[in-house]
């Protein structure tokens, strides 16, 4: 019956519904016509002409002598002719429209005894200023990407310039939440494994097949859907009568890259990174049909910016990590020497990124009533990583200044697909239109590395900080990580025009299915405390090999921690699949209250269905867990539909465009990211098992489980609560902008967004609590383990016995939770001079400042690591701190400008400015205080005074606790965030780092060829410069970081637990500032011995015509 239903459901999107992804594409035109005594024209005609492709539309003013063209190509030029029996005509040329524009066009027009001959006037205004624009958006027009500065030419670069955006994140909401589109079809990287398609690094599209970014962090436009975060919607170029062709290469290299940065002299890895490009489009059949390709390839060699110092006995300074290459080839030659296993090299200078791409589009004048547009997107990619810091030591795996990898636990994540979309718009009548769109994807990611097949060994400093040394094996995420996804698609908006309302009918909704393939720890993980620990077993378990292998006398294992996974079935690899579908419906009134007044009423009803038949887990079904929850993985949430009424406002206060006001609220459905939903189809229970009891190191990659280790192994489950919602915010808009002197525009806009459905994840396997951890707070800290042990090499404490049952692990559950907000104000003042002697100039600047808060970041693609690299006091609770996202001010300066020295040689230059604060983190132990099982997510107690704090000294440490409290005190003086709030548990994200300042420029000389044939040729010089500040002076432009922790792994951890909370104790912890390198830490920040720290230059060389 489920099959049956499952089909039908999906046959009913293929027939009535449109893609949840797509967005608007378009843009649209209207205005009134009236006399010389402001009286109405009913019936004038109106003749637009797209001017490129000879397109024309046509349609006659209504009785209150208003006009509205519909689903008009983006750019330009237009020219729009007006006439009328008895009055002479007019003509308005050089309009070009943005994306999702509502262009205002009001003509007068005057009688044929009043004016001889026709009037010519040429339209030249912002598109800040438009009867559509309700809420926060940003439009980058192909002008401003061919003059900004961009080094990765990535969308990001560009995306940026929108005021409320941090990163990839707007308005402090997370990019896992965004909606990125390309004429119309999903870009995103939907299951949830980055922020976009492609490979990390790499573009899934070229920049230069983009004519128009939009970013719409707030539209009260119910076409616009599936994001909580922002709306990035791009439409490619496409085809025209005339013919126009492009040949371009970028390059970056050594030679055009800084070296220094203050007073530190850094070696130049050896990279390069080239990427070349050609286009081709014109006319297949003269103003009927037209075609654009463009074919692209990068090849990119990234710098390893950290290298091991060559004995212990050498400094730890700028681009030297604390590893030493002495001790890394020590533990090279036993590796091969003792287990036939080549770690690979340890001086990784640069790692390979690739990427092929290409965009290929068709548009056909059907005829005056219908055009169809078919695009095609093709990209295969490759992007080498360094180890994952998932489940990673304190500060990462490296390389950095700690750490510095074998490069066999680097991985390649390899990302390909093949998009193909079909827009069929069709224009009725004067009043009536219709948008079809239908597409398909098919998306193949997967990961693979050179290493060949060995466990995974992280090895640490050997100190009580616990700070990583070196990591070898094969990546702990990647022995058959693989996505296949395929996406269905289709769209149908249908738009009436009645007097003064545009009626707008639409259904939306897509078809996903995903096959996943993810084991962690597939080929076993060891973990040691030193390098010396690490030997000792590898030793023990070599010798025991020797002596016969008797199990009885089998070592144990050294190891500070243990994982390995085997496939329960044992008939092969466990693949996890999931079918989704998404059915959404949508009507909207956009009423024209008066010419000056309009308002966008809407409501969307999205509903979610699951069609996985997901494998009943009788014996996790009998478990009771934490607060006597009980959960079945066979089962997804109910199928509820989502509503999002919204109201959008636009008020053009005198009607002359110099005043504007506008604004909205309504609530905005997104989708969550698919990966989190899979996980309860690939940790149900049973698909993998997981080895419970640790072994000695062996080498051993592959295990056939023994029955004692198949009745000893436990359970990873995730589930989702039967009652979760898919994503849903509300959005609170409202601004002015105020058009002054020649074409100033000044902008005061405030958002408001407040969570109804957020996502968190939640730990029911643990135990209740079993007491509550005494560390001077006053308040209650939960703590879950029954038991504790002590690290043999460190003397280190750490719980054990946290689990509430004897045959599962974690336990993920994933919920909804409303406690999220955010507030942002953005200042802005633009201009752009098309006159005068500042003719060419651009200016735009703004600051936006405000918070926002959330219960989880969402930083992980894994349930229980979502889980687990949540920082909080409890982390099983709805605990709201700042989102990663979060942002306390930005500033933000654009400048462009074209000399024109001749009719043949111009050159433009453009600047990006930014003061901001990288990057926000958390406080948080070194070690286990809470008993949950995890060492980096509990939240320190910043303690008032010495009495606040219990010192215990790690074993072997000559100092005396009061000598260790006067140095966590020295650390908490000089520290901004934490002296400001002793006595209390530290935030969430609630420290953050200083003011950075990057300038970036680009610098373009164009030079004109005319050929006797009458075309002009263009060949263009650019150089982009990154961190320009940095080239004027050796001691600009440095940012800086943490000492501890880093922007990917933002856990600063100063104080170490040396004593466990237990019953015996009154569960009260002990501390100690550890030793790194026999020091301790007395600053929080350090110079980011970087590449984002230096300059770079790129240039680039592009013909065109």
């Amino acid at each position: 019956m489920l099959k049956r239903m499952r089909s039908f459901l999906v046959l009913v999107m293929l027939l009535l519904t449109t893609t949840v992804s797509a967005q608007v594409t378009t843009a649209s035109m209207s205005g009134k016509v009236v006399d010389a005594s402001n009286e109405s024209l009913i019936g004038a005609t109106v003749r637009a002409v797209h001017t490129p492709t000879g397109t024309i539309y046509n349609t006659v003013t209504q009785s209150n002598g208003q006009y509205r063209f519909q689903n008009l190509r983006i750019g330009g030029p237009y020219t729009v002719e007006f006439s009328y029996v008895g009055f002479n005509p007019e003509k308005v040329s050089n309009i070009n429209l943005v994306l999702g524009e509502d262009h205002t066009l009001n003509i007068v027009m005057k009688e044929d005894a009043q004016t001889l001959g026709e009037v010519l006037v040429v339209a030249d205004r912002s598109s800040v200023i438009s009867s559509n624009r309700t809420g926060a958006q940003e439009i980058i027009t192909r002008d401003k990407m061919d003059k900004m500065p961009s080094l990765s030419h990535s969308l990001t670069d560009f995306t940026k310039l929108t005021p409320m955006s941090s990163g990839s994140n707007f308005a402090g909401t997370s990019y896992r939440f965004n909606n990125v589109t390309v004429d119309g079809a999903s870009f995103n990287n939907s299951f949830g494994l980055s922020s976009s398609l492609g490979a990390a690094g790499t573009e899934p599209i070229s920049l230069e097949a983009l004519e128009q970014v939009q970013v719409m962090i707030a539209p009260y436009d119910v076409r616009n859907g599936a994001f909580t975060g922002a709306g990035i919607n791009s439409v490619t170029k496409s085809g025209s009568n005339q013919w126009h062709a492009s040949a371009y290469m970028y390059t970056k290299s050594p030679s055009m890259t800084g070296y220094r940065q203050k007073d530190d002299i850094n070696t130049v890895t050896e990279f390069s990174n080239h990427q070349y490009g050609i286009s081709l489009s014109g006319p297949i059949i003269k103003n009927k049909l037209f075609f654009y390709l463009n074919g692209e390839m990068d090849r990119q060699e990234k710098p390893v910016n950290y290298k091991p110092r060559a004995t212990k006995n050498d400094e730890v300074t700028g681009e030297y990590s604390f590893a030493d290459a002495q001790t890394l080839e020590q533990l090279s030659q036993f590796l091969q020497n003792k287990f036939d296993y080549n770690p690979g090299t340890y001086n990784v200078g640069s790692i390979p990124t690739e990427a092929d791409r290409i965009t290929a589009r068709v548009d056909w004048n059907i005829n005056q009533k219908n055009t169809l547009s078919v695009k095609y997107f093709y990209l295969k990619s490759f992007a080498t990583n360094s180890p994952s810091t998932s489940g990673a030591p304190t500060n990462g795996r490296g390389a950095n200044s700690y750490a510095i990898p074998f490069s066999s636990c680097y991985y390649r994540t390899n990302n390909n697909f093949n998009i193909v979309m079909a827009d069929l718009v069709t224009n009725i009548n004067d009043r009536m239109s219709n948008t079809l769109k239908v597409g398909y994807s098919a998306l193949r990611d997967y990961r693979d590395m050179d290493g060949g097949f060995f466990p995974q060994v992280d090895i640490l400093d050997g100190t009580s900080a616990g700070n990583a040394f070196t990591t070898f094996g094969t990546e702990v995420n990647s022995y058959n990580n693989m996505l296949n996804s395929d996406i269905y698609q289709i769209q149908d908006n249908f738009t009436w025009i009645i007097d003064k309302h545009q009626l707008t009918f639409g259904t939306q909704s897509d078809y996903r299915k995903f096959k996943n393939g993810y084991g962690y720890s597939f080929a076993g993980s060891w973990r040691y405390s030193s390098v010396d620990s690490f030997y000792e077993d590898a030793n023990n378990y070599l010798a025991w090999k020797e002596a016969g292998a008797d199990p009885a006398t089998r070592p144990t294992t050294l190891a500070t921690s243990f994982s390995q996974k085997y496939a329960v079935q044992g008939n092969g690899f466990p693949y996890a699949y999931v079918d989704i579908l998404s059915l959404g419906f949508y009507v909207q009134d956009k009423w024209t209250v008066t010419p000056n007044l309009n308002l966008t009423l809407g409501l969307r009803i999205d509903t979610p269905i699951f069609l996985t038949d997901l494998d009943k887990n009788d014996e996790a079904a009998g478990l009771t867990f934490q607060g006597g929850e009980k959960i079945d993985v066979s089962k997804y949430p109910k199928t509820k539909p989502l509503l999002s009424p919204r109201l959008g406002v636009n008020w053009n206060v005198f009607g002359d465009g110099k005043l504007q006001v506008r604004g909205g609220t309504g609530i905005f459905s997104g989708t969550p990211p698919y990966v989190w939903l899979s996980n309860q189809a690939g940790n149900n229970g049973l698909l993998f098992g997981d080895l419970a009891k640790g072994r000695p190191f062996d080498g051993i990659a592959l295990v056939t489980p023994t029955a004692a280790d198949i009745k000893s192994s436990k359970m990873d489950l995730a589930v989702t609560d039967r009652d979760f919602k898919y994503p849903q915010l509300w959005k609170t808009n409202f601004a002015v902008d105020y058009s002054f002197g020649d074409g100033w525009i000044a902008t005061v806009e405030m958002l408001y967004n407040k969570d109804l459905n957020a996502i968190y994840h939640r730990n029911i396997g643990l135990n209740d609590p079993v007491g509550y951890v005494q560390e001077g707070s006053g308040k209650e800290r939960p703590f879950f383990a029954t038991g504790v042990a002590t690290d043999s090499k460190t003397g280190l404490d750490y719980p054990t016995g946290y689990y509430i049952t004897d045959r599962t692990t974690n336990v993920i559950q994933m919920k909804n939770t409303s406690k999220g907000y955010s507030f942002y104000t953005t200042l802005q003042l633009q201009k752009n001079f098309y006159h005068g002697v500042m003719k060419g100039l651009y200016l735009n600047g703004s600051y936006s400042f405000g918070k926002s808060k959330s219960v989880t970041d969402g930083s992980s693609s894994v349930a229980s690591s979502a889980w687990k690299y949540r920082p909080a006091v409890n982390p099983n609770v709805e605990e709201t701190g700042y989102a990663s996202g979060s942002f306390r001010g930005r500033l933000l300066l654009q400048a462009a400008y074209t000399a024109e020295w001749s009719k043949n040689a111009s050159t433009s230059i453009g600047a990006i400015y930014q003061m901001y604060q990288p990057f926000r983190y958390s406080y948080t132990y070194n070690g286990d205080v809470n008993g949950d099982g995890q060492n980096m997510n509990d939240l320190i107690y910043i303690p008032k005074d010495r009495t606040d704090i219990n010192i215990v000294p790690a074993t072997g440490d000559e100092r005396s606790a009061d000598d260790i409290w006067k140095q966590i005190d020295a650390f908490i003086k000089q520290d901004n965030y934490l002296s400001k709030h002793r006595g209390e548990y530290a935030e969430r994200n609630g420290a953050i780092t200083p003011w950075a300042h990057q300038l970036d420029i680009n610098i373009t000389h164009d030079i004109k060829l005319p050929l006797k044939n009458g075309q002009v040729h263009t060949l263009r010089f650019s150089f982009d410069i990154a961190n320009f500040l940095n080239l004027l002076n050796k001691d600009w432009g440095v940012k800086e970081t943490t000492v501890y922790g880093s922007s990917s792994s933002p856990q600063y951890q100063f104080l170490t637990m040396t004593q466990a909370p237990t019953a015996a104790n009154g569960y009260k912890p002990g501390f100690t500032m550890p030793l790194n390198n026999k020091k301790v830490v007395t600053d929080t920040f350090k110079d980011l011995n970087e590449q984002s720290s230096r300059w770079q230059m790129q240039f680039g060389i592009k013909y065109f015509f």
